[in-house]
């Protein structure tokens, strides 16, 4: 019941007028997010905790990610905006091997247009190295979703959410290393 009542209140919080404008306190790296497009918590939103498989079966915890920068990405294999934006998170994967950096992609079966193996056939054709969970049970996507995809949240060493970005983008930028980077350090 604590689990429910603790996704209700941040889908309420995130579905809310939550997000900064300019005149709102932001860390640099925020404020090269927000240049880019980002959107930035008006205050500390902590994020909420979950469990879910990866493609071989098992669990990933985000909270066992803390002390890592956590690059949180809903998409879906029919999708083409996610499906033009995996090849520069795989290249950025690849670019922040070695730091505390991971990138979560999680796809929500929702069959007959998504299932558990059209998630893991695709992730494999691509030969994508980066961790992929399955939602199956909705629990991800139903805290995190914001009713487009891809949308990513950017969770920081501490917990917290720093930014979501609503959209595709190419993530292996100099900027976006650089940025990530000073997150990181």
């Amino acid at each position: 019941m604590k689990k429910l009542t603790t996704t209700i209140i941040m889908l309420i919080l995130l579905t809310a007028a939550v997000f900064a404008q300019e005149d709102v306190q932001m860390s640099t790296s925020q404020k090269k997010l927000y240049q880019l497009g980002f959107d930035i918590p008006k205050s500390t939103l902590e994020s909420v905790d979950f469990t879910a498989p990866d493609i071989s079966g098992k669990n990933v915890t985000l909270s066992s990610l803390k002390g890592k920068l956590v690059m949180l990405n809903l998409w879906a294999t029919w999708c083409p905006p996610c499906q033009k934006e995996m090849p520069s998170m795989q290249r950025l994967s690849e670019k922040m091997k070695g730091k505390d950096f991971t990138i979560l992609a999680v796809g929500t079966p929702s069959p007959p247009r998504e299932t558990k193996d059209k998630i893991i056939s695709y992730i494999k054709r691509n030969e994508y190295t980066f961790p992929v969970l399955v939602d199956e049970s909705q629990q991800v996507y139903g805290i995190y979703g914001s009713g487009s995809i891809p949308t990513t949240w950017l969770i920081g060493p501490d917990g917290t959410i720093l930014a979501r970005l609503v959209g595709a983008r190419e993530w292996d930028s100099d900027e976006i290393i650089d940025i990530f980077t000073s997150i990181i350090e």
